[in-house]
């Protein structure tokens, strides 16, 4: 295994560091043709009939060592314990079948539906549910609406101001439809992250033996700081509550391998003077970087299936670390001097699912300019002139605004795949896709997870907003799928491409897939098993009649997916038959 990253940006020479890296990323020469990849998606995921089936479609899950956000399953070993935080609308026989399977293992299981632990039945958390059932992928612009009340400490009052000065727009946003009555509101306060971390903290005080609990959907390091002084308990994310997750290739994915995909795609980043990165729905964005920022970018981008390839999102924070990761490194890592974004950022899709086309203008760092997006793009446009929101000064930050590009985040798992049963679920529709390796999400507004002191919650940060009533998060994500991501080596006149045309370059280092050749054949090890299908790029079609109607193109596929009939399945489906 590979000398990790922790060590190796603060011991490599830049000389010998350039030398060695021909087979890690492509000069800007040999980026390849312009042909983007073809559509496909995972053919082999099956609907299974018990939980003795989903026992066996799991055994890789629950064997493996690595993990979404954390470390896998596979960590604990017979005769340990862990915890499992299912969601109302896990799946009862797929949550069954990983118990069975982790049972199996001699590992013992603590099932802790989250409505549980605070005290909420499942009848009425599914009421809320269902309440909140009036929107799907469809609604991407709900990520913003949801954004409102969810980073400001008085979502009321921000909501009272946009009704004021856009009455119209919030009756889109906020219809009486979706105004929760008194009793389900008390519910949803109840289900928030904070609370439920709490909870899970006051049964680890009971059950010390417990080694890892498996919770939430994504945002692993908010996760994590929600257990402490527990945080290191934090297994990872439990994603895995349905069968198309479950019964997919994603959990037998080889940890050794991932883990180094991962080093070698982020071990230039200490070096690096310029970031460029391009796509063909309209991203066109650079970076220069000094020598005090990109080492410091260094030591915080690791986040297990999530590396942060821009600086601001792996500073003002603790650095995960690599070799114990999830841990944390002990180093509490600045914020300032900022790294300022210039150009344009475009899209049509976001974690909460498609809008029409927008674009981002950054100059300087801060949003100046957006068009397009629909209600997406209506809401932006209005928040960027909140009150206070570009006057004030954030905690650790030296220059007043709140509007830069906080994230740039590389999904790095080749089995990942747009999840139909998640698409058509209100909030987070679009997350698992996020994940897959290649796939870059961009998200605005700037965020410090951590005070210098400890790896907790800021309480600089929450008291900073609270007192002036201004968001704590970023937001308004735009996903990427085909981009090329291009870095400058300081001093060396030399490009290197870690995604190139929405692949990531280091799944195709010797190294890789001389590791992957012990788990078979390394082309289907490594293998891309989903791409989507996005007209005008890489299917027929005009794409701009895709970019007015996204939804439209990406719910026929969804459909044809359910059917079985969907051109593109991979393998395809004879192939699938005969192997089965």
């Amino acid at each position: 295994m590979r000398t990790h990253l922790d060590s190796m940006i603060r011991g490599i020479i830049v000389t010998g560091f350039i030398i060695g890296l021909g087979a890690v990323g492509q000069n800007e020469q040999d980026a390849g043709a312009e042909e983007y990849p073809k559509p496909r998606f995972p053919s082999y995921v099956t609907q299974p009939n018990s939980s003795e089936e989903v026992k066996v479609g799991v055994r890789g899950l629950v064997r493996n060592r690595s993990g979404y956000q954390g470390f896998g399953m596979g960590v604990v070993q017979e005769g340990e314990s862990l915890a499992i935080v299912p969601t109302a609308i896990a799946e009862d026989m797929v949550v069954e079948g990983i118990r069975l399977a982790l049972e199996e293992r001699g590992v013992k299981v603590h099932v802790l539906p989250d409505y549980q632990l605070v005290g909420v039945s499942r009848k009425h958390a599914m009421e809320l549910v269902k309440a909140r059932q009036t929107y799907t992928g469809e609604h991407g612009f709900m990520e913003g609406a949801n954004w409102i009340n969810r980073v400001f400490p008085d979502p009321g009052a921000a909501k009272q101001w946009l009704k004021q000065r856009r009455s119209d727009l919030y009756a889109k946003l906020f219809p009486p439809a979706r105004e929760l009555p008194d009793y389900l509101k008390a519910i949803a306060g109840q289900l928030t992250r904070r609370k439920v971390g709490l909870a899970i903290q006051e049964f680890l005080k009971k059950h010390p033996e417990v080694k890892a609990v498996f919770w939430g959907k994504g945002g692993g390091t908010g996760l994590r700081r929600a257990l402490y002084p527990y945080d290191e308990k934090f297994g990872g994310v439990f994603t895995a509550d349905n069968r198309w997750e479950a019964m997919s290739r994603i959990g037998s994915y080889p940890a050794d391998v991932w883990q180094l995909t991962e080093e070698l795609t982020l071990e230039s980043l200490a070096y690096v003077d310029r970031v460029e990165v391009i796509d063909p729905e309209g991203t066109d964005v650079w970076a220069d970087i000094s020598e005090e920022q990109s080492e410091k970018w260094a030591r915080g981008a690791y986040q297990r299936g999530h590396l942060y390839l821009f600086p601001n999102q792996a500073t003002g924070r603790f650095g995960y670390s690599v070799v114990n990761y999830p841990a944390f490194q002990n180093e509490w890592l600045s914020r300032e001097p900022i790294v300022r974004l210039n150009g344009t950022i475009a899209g049509t899709k976001g974690h909460g699912g498609f809008y029409p086309r927008w674009k981002v203008l950054l100059e300087n760092g801060f949003i100046t300019k957006v068009t397009g997006g629909g209600l997406y793009g209506e809401l932006l446009r209005e928040f960027l002139q909140y009150p206070g929101i570009n006057e004030m000064t954030y905690p650790y930050h030296e220059t007043p605004g709140f509007w830069y590009v906080y994230e740039v985040a590389l999904g790095s798992h080749p089995k990942y795949f747009r999840n139909p049963k998640i698409l058509m679920e209100p909030g987070f529709s679009m997350g698992p896709e996020r994940m897959a390796a290649g796939v870059i999400h961009w998200g605005l507004g700037i965020r410090v997870w951590h005070d210098p002191e400890a790896p907790k919650e800021s309480q600089r940060w929450r008291e900073f907003a609270a007192k002036h009533n201004l968001p704590m998060d970023h937001n308004f994500h735009t996903h990427t799928y085909f981009s090329t991501y291009k870095v400058r080596l300081r001093g060396a006149a030399r490009w290197m491409t870690l995604v190139d045309k929405g692949h990531m370059t280091s799944l195709d280092n010797p190294e890789v897939r001389a590791l992957a050749s012990r788990y078979g054949d390394p082309d289907e090890v490594l293998n891309q098993d989903w791409v989507p299908e996005v007209p005008g790029i890489n299917a027929p079609g005009r794409y701009e009649d895709y970019a007015a109607d996204p939804w439209k193109y990406a719910k026929k596929v969804i459909d044809q997916v359910m059917e079985g009939s969907y051109a593109h399945f991979y393998p395809p489906r004879e192939e699938t038959s005969r192997g089965n």
